[in-house]
């Protein structure tokens, strides 16, 4: 599932894309929202033990917010089948809108917007202080909170999924590996940036050669 898919819309691939959109948050987002669920668990069951299920709903909010985002790339993969469809010859303008997409998310890595939100991330104990709300309801409101920080911080590096291939093992691994270093290590400002730097590079060549952007992820996918 990538740039060469052909989109078409409907109610049954918009559900099969965002359940497989789902599973894919899942297994990246799980490990490094990890302690933030756990350390939510230990003073909801101190400040709530007669209510169950707080931090099950707390993930809950989490991975809705992140399912909602996929609805996103799924128009964006329907419009871009669209494209083909209609205009002939587009494959190398859309490769090169790909390249703009890679630069905006290179650029949004090294921004205060991204560093606000990742600081968020990182500190799990200032999340819960800042952000805590008692109750099943302030379960799911705080992690949909936490889900909204998350995306800030991490759809500019889920822009390389959509442009290299959703539910890409070999990708998606990588990319959930630079989200969990980035969180767990802090004192790394330098690290954001340094993807940053490397996506807009490799954004500004796929918009000068296209063709490279095949080569990146592989003709299995495109």
């Amino acid at each position: 599932m990538s740039l060469g898919m052909e989109g078409w819309a409907g109610l049954s691939s918009f559900l099969i894309f965002t359940s497989m959109w789902l599973v894919m948050m899942v297994a990246m987002m799980l490990p490094s929202s990890y302690p933030t669920l756990l350390l939510h668990r230990t003073v909801y069951r101190k400040r709530t033990p007669a209510q169950f299920g707080g931090t099950f709903l707390f993930a809950l909010g989490y991975f809705l917010v992140w399912t909602a985002s996929g609805t996103f790339f799924y128009f964006a993969y329907v419009l871009i089948g669209a494209m083909r469809g209609r205009m002939p010859g587009s494959e190398q303008a859309i490769l090169r809108a790909a390249g703009m997409a890679l630069v905006l998310s290179g650029l949004y890595q090294c921004s205060w917007l991204k560093r606000a939100c990742l600081r968020h991330c990182q500190n799990p104990l200032n999340f819960v202080m800042e952000h805590w709300h008692d109750g099943r309801a302030g379960a799911i409101r705080m992690g949909a909170a936490h889900g909204a920080y998350c995306f800030g911080c991490c759809w500019g590096l889920m822009v390389i999924l959509f442009v290299m291939g959703v539910m890409h093992l070999a990708w998606m691994a990588g990319v959930g590996a630079i989200i969990l270093i980035e969180k767990i290590v802090p004192s790394g400002k330098w690290i954001p940036n340094a993807i940053g730097a490397v996506f807009v590079v490799v954004g500004v060549v796929v918009v000068l050669f296209p063709e490279t952007l095949s080569r990146l992820s592989s003709q299995v996918i495109l």
